[in-house]
């Protein structure tokens, strides 16, 4: 094999690692990662454990770190460990839908209304509100009409 060739193979297979990187690929990143990192030769770094050299990368990417500022990415990591069809943008969405109802469900209690309209408590005395009932146009019974004028006499 050519100079040339070798150069072409190394560039191919480096670009196939960069586009499909299988699982050795991966390894052979963090290898030079921790080899980067660390100060420490590449071929040392091959004959450590795999747990160690992932264990020690990913420790020294979260060391800096301001766990409070970062905490809902925590959660996602923590999220994705757990289940592999872990959403972050729904879980975010999910987040953000609760602090708003949260927000809702405090201006409520400040203003002191009620959950439901329907559970206003009516005063003796107050009149209720008088809706415009169109009337018919022409002959007949507008059965709504008497349904609602029956109701409301049914009320006080």
């Amino acid at each position: 094999m050519s100079f040339r060739e070798l150069l072409e193979t190394s560039q191919s297979i480096a670009i196939s690692n960069r586009l499909l990187p299988d699982e050795q690929a991966i390894w052979n990143k963090y290898c030079r990662e921790f080899s980067k990192r660390f100060n420490t030769s590449l071929t040392e770094v091959h004959k450590l454990s795999p747990e160690f050299v992932l264990t020690e990368l990913f420790s020294d990417y979260l060391a800096d770190w301001d766990v409070e500022d970062k905490l809902e990415d925590i959660f996602d990591m923590i999220g994705s460990l757990k289940d592999p069809g872990y959403d972050a943008a729904k879980e975010k969405a999910i987040r953000d839908e609760l602090k708003k109802l949260e927000e809702d469900e405090r201006l409520r209690l400040e203003e002191n209304r009620p959950v439901h309209d329907s559970l206003v408590v009516k005063k003796f005395g107050d009149k209720p509100k008088e809706e415009k009932v169109e009337l018919p146009k022409s002959g007949g019974i507008n059965s709504e009409l008497i349904r609602r004028l029956q109701n409301d006499d049914n009320e006080y």
